[in-house]
């Protein structure tokens, strides 16, 4: 008579373990999860971007109809002179929401938010700052009390590859006191001393242009103390591709809403 298999012997299967099948997927799911998530926060917003753009690829009805080739970027590109710039979905606009948080959150705890904005502009995206937290009136040399809103303003865009076009706008008046007599030399001279700054604090002097626009390019008409006090200002703008931007040329038009 052959012997009966015991219930220790090898390669017996008992119906109430069924569970540990269930339980050992569900932790190697877990497991995968964690660590997507892990590599998800050592990234950056555009490296994220990346991500998106592979997964969207990957799902693609076109590669399984074998209809259109899809070719997915970096993200981590350049201005629009390089011809390198990943124009890709969302960019832009993560771009200004990171530069937004760098800089109101520092412009709200020193107290002038409403003196500093991150604007949509035809070009890309504008920093504007009141002259006024900058140069004294009629001057163009930088008040040593700018230094720490120049930081975060350079903190923001160091990081980007895009070129950078600073600008000097002014009102309709005469400049104040003896050493200017017109507003074009005025706002020239203030953004050269914006570019001077950022070159010194080792922004690549490639990447940076300086133009004094006088009191011809106003956000609104100077009909007013308020209103002139608002186009008097420096712009620092990020310039982006034209078909980054395209999308937004309805709505990227000054609206009124900066400083």
């Amino acid at each position: 008579m052959s012997r009966r298999r015991g219930a220790s012997d090898h390669g017996e299967f008992h119906v109430d373990e069924r569970w540990l099948i269930t339980y050992a997927d569900m932790v190697t799911l877990l497991l995968a999860v964690f660590i997507v998530l892990y590599a998800l926060s050592d990234t950056n917003v555009r490296k994220f971007n990346e991500f998106a753009q592979s997964v969207s690829a990957a799902f693609s009805t076109d590669i399984f109809k074998g209809t259109q080739a899809i070719t997915v970027t970096s993200g981590q590109d350049s201005a629009p002179e390089t011809d390198s710039f990943d124009a890709g979905s969302g960019v832009l606009s993560t771009d200004q929401r990171t530069i937004e948080a760098t800089i109101k959150d520092y412009a709200v705890e020193q107290g002038v938010g409403g003196q500093v904005s991150v604007d949509r502009v035809p070009e890309g995206i504008a920093i504007r700052i009141r002259d006024a937290l900058l140069f004294a009136s009629g001057r163009a040399r930088l008040d040593p009390r700018s230094s720490g809103l120049l930081e975060k303003v350079m903190d923001a865009v160091r990081p980007l590859p895009n070129m950078l076009r600073v600008e000097g706008h002014t009102d309709d008046e005469q400049p104040d006191g003896p050493f200017y007599t017109d507003n074009w030399r005025l706002s020239a001279e203030r953004a050269t001393a914006v570019v001077e700054a950022m070159v010194a604090a080792g922004i690549e002097p490639s990447r940076l242009a300086a133009a004094g626009y006088g009191e011809f390019q106003p956000i609104v008409p100077n009909v007013d103390l308020a209103s002139r006090t608002r186009n008097r200002r420096v712009d620092v703008l990020i310039l982006y591709p034209k078909d980054a931007i395209e999308p937004f040329g309805a709505s990227a038009a000054p609206d009124g809403n900066a400083p």
